[in-house]
């Protein structure tokens, strides 16, 4: 009786230590698209599939997801443009605003200056180099003309509002990008057989890139790391080309780096609830899982 409880207790511990063992990563579009307007980038992605001898792609399903590819990539640069181009535009409309502030204030010069260092300020980061402000650190090349406006208020409100003119005529604000219908070339992909029939198939060849490459914004939900592979880049010994091989393989068939797309492993990663499998590098599971 002490037997069977200590090996039901040891049986306990070691698949709950498997299971810590495993690596879970999560990814949500919204993380990803934050991440990558902030300039995060990574290696492609491709979709893997466990293929069997004489499957092939179909080349419609091939067609509609290179198209939702392009369409995927267009969106997020469309809408990295409009962001930055928005940004803009609400810094410069608050230079305005304070500009506009200082010539109405009647305060003196020494209790409002303080809105014209802002406005420098948030004009140099847009590479505005119009004169509002300068002293010691901020815009030191003008301090002797900001000096002599100082001493004029009359002469700084009338260059501030020939400033004011200028912005107003170089700046718009920025139209909402539009986008092609990603949401009808998701559902034509969903309704499209992904590898052609063909019958008699027997043995499983592994692993294999399926040669469409994922935008990152495309991995969405809970992952779990299936193991590391190097790709062959030509067929080798038993191998085809695009299988994805073990290390231990690698080492066994003395198989050199020619024949490999990388010197490094890469991830292959799949969606705990679809199976969709995903080859990726860690600076994609490091940046962009939201938790890991």
């Amino acid at each position: 009786m002490k037997t069977i409880f200590i090996w039901s207790v040891f049986t306990f511990l070691t698949v709950c230590n498997t299971y810590s063992q495993e690596k879970h990563y999560e990814f949500n579009r919204l993380n990803t698209r934050k991440q990558t307007l902030k300039g995060q980038s990574t290696s492609k992605i491709y979709d893997v599939s466990y293929v069997k001898t004489g499957e092939s792609l179909n080349p419609e399903f091939t067609r509609l997801k290179s198209e939702l590819d392009k369409v995927m990539a267009d969106s997020i640069s469309k809408t990295a443009d409009y962001y930055k181009t928005l940004d803009r535009f609400n810094d410069i409309s608050t230079v305005k605003s304070k500009v506009v502030a200082f010539n109405n204030s009647s305060e003196s010069f020494r209790n409002k200056v303080a809105l014209l260092k802002e406005a420098q300020i948030l004009a140099l980061k847009h590479n505005i180099n119009d004169l509002f402000y300068s002293d010691n650190y901020i815009n030191k090349d003008m301090k002797a003309g900001f000096l002599l406006l100082s001493l004029n208020p009359e002469k700084m409100k009338a260059h501030l509002n020939k400033v004011l003119l200028k912005l107003d005529n170089k700046i718009k604000v920025p139209e909402k990008p539009t986008y092609q219908s990603i949401a009808t070339l998701r559902e034509k992909l969903s309704n499209t057989k992904k590898i052609k029939d063909t019958k008699n198939l027997k043995s499983k060849k592994g692993y294999r890139l399926q040669n469409s490459i994922v935008p990152p914004e495309e991995v969405i939900g809970d992952f779990l790391v299936v193991g590391e592979y190097f790709v062959l880049s030509i067929p080798t010994n038993r191998f085809l080309k695009d299988q994805l091989i073990s290390k231990k393989t690698v080492l066994n068939l003395r198989i050199t780096k020619e024949k490999l797309y990388t010197k490094e492993e890469r991830v292959l990663i799949q969606n705990k609830r679809t199976k969709e499998m995903y080859l990726v590098d860690n600076s994609f599971l490091n940046s962009f899982s939201v938790k890991s």
